[in-house]
């Protein structure tokens, strides 16, 4: 039988809060931090970096960025799924996404039917909030935090 890792994560934490102060790590005994593609490791726990949809021709032209909020959301999702698996783990193991939406009011129903092709049942915890970016054709950035088993 497959552990579902959230469920893993929530047992261990809610153990680790009844234990109070004395579950505290000391910070010498703090697994070390590593930079990878995409983010950073530390123990078995990926911590993304927040990842946008550019498009592989915008790397030469600039004006080629664009794309809708779901297709945005497409290239994001594809890119952090190339990073888990690049670690040994997937997006099965996400426990928590936070999107940053240029626009929450009009963008949240385009990015959530995007959203929902990656995780279609039992989805990671998720905030979806406003963000401003420093261009007119970003329209969602998303980071993640993942277990790698």
């Amino acid at each position: 039988m497959k552990t579902n890792p959230r469920r893993r994560f929530l047992s261990t934490a809610a153990g680790a809060t009844a234990l109070g102060a004395a579950a505290a790590v000391p910070a010498a005994a703090a697994p070390a931090k590593k930079k990878v593609a995409g983010g950073t490791v530390m123990g078995n726990w990926f911590f993304s970096s927040g990842l946008t949809g550019i498009r592989p021709e915008a790397r030469k032209d600039p004006h080629a960025f664009g794309g809708d909020i779901k297709e945005q959301t497409h290239n994001i999702m594809k890119a952090h799924k190339a990073n888990l698996e690049a670690l040994g783990s997937s997006l099965e193991n996400v426990v928590k996404v936070t999107a940053f939406l240029a626009d929450v009011k009009t963008e949240k129903n385009g990015f959530n039917e995007a959203y929902a092709v990656y995780f279609p049942k039992d989805a990671p915890s998720r905030t979806a909030l406003g963000g401003i970016f420093p261009d007119t054709a970003t329209k969602v950035e998303i980071e993640l935090v993942a277990w790698i088993p």
